[in-house]
């Protein structure tokens, strides 16, 4: 199972612990206003409706007041450790290919063009880009491969001729653009 074979939780701890502080800080504001229109609701309810039973209802209240707050808090831990897992598991499927593009492209930045092709996970929304740098390392190594094998022929006893080299390296530079 995928799930178990992830090293690290917190790949870009920064924007991980933000996106939960701030979704846990919108759940404990929703929970308040869930408690306190609740106790709004309740307090008219009795106090409209039943005044000769006030106090033995204001002493049910009392009885039951404990009990919504432990219930509420028990849904705020377990929704904001819901909360918590789905960021963590959401955030991997968005930015761990982020990393992988940024470790790649600076590997071939540096000359690393022989690499085998970047692998994303099976149904990856980041799969297009992930297709897309491969198909220019691809590209960049068939270019680079053509130059390489320039290099070698001048450097043996025969030399390629001029109209050799000019062909080669319109065959490498072909479509790239350099201006604006």
């Amino acid at each position: 199972m995928e799930f178990f074979k992830r090293k690290k939780y917190l790949i870009l701890p920064s924007y991980q612990l933000r996106l939960t502080i701030f979704l846990v800080i919108i759940l404990l504001l929703v929970t308040i206003l869930h408690g306190f229109f609740l106790y709004q609701l309740t307090s008219k309810s009795i106090e409209e409706g039943l005044l000769s039973a006030h106090n033995r209802l204001r002493s049910t209240w009392e009885v039951l007041k404990p009990a919504i707050i432990l219930t509420d808090g028990f849904s705020f831990f377990l929704t904001s450790l819901c909360f918590g897992i789905s960021i963590v598991l959401i955030s991997h499927r968005l930015i761990g290919p982020l990393f992988k593009f940024e470790n790649r492209l600076r590997e071939i930045a540096s000359g690393r063009l022989d690499l085998l092709p970047l692998k994303l996970r099976k149904n990856d929304e980041a799969q297009i880009l992930g297709d897309a740098l491969n198909e220019m390392q691809n590209t960049m190594k068939e270019r680079f491969e053509i130059l390489e094998d320039l290099n070698k022929k001048l450097n043996t006893s025969e030399p390629p001729s001029i109209k050799e080299i000019k062909d080669t390296l319109e065959t490498a530079l072909k479509n790239i653009k350099t201006e604006q």
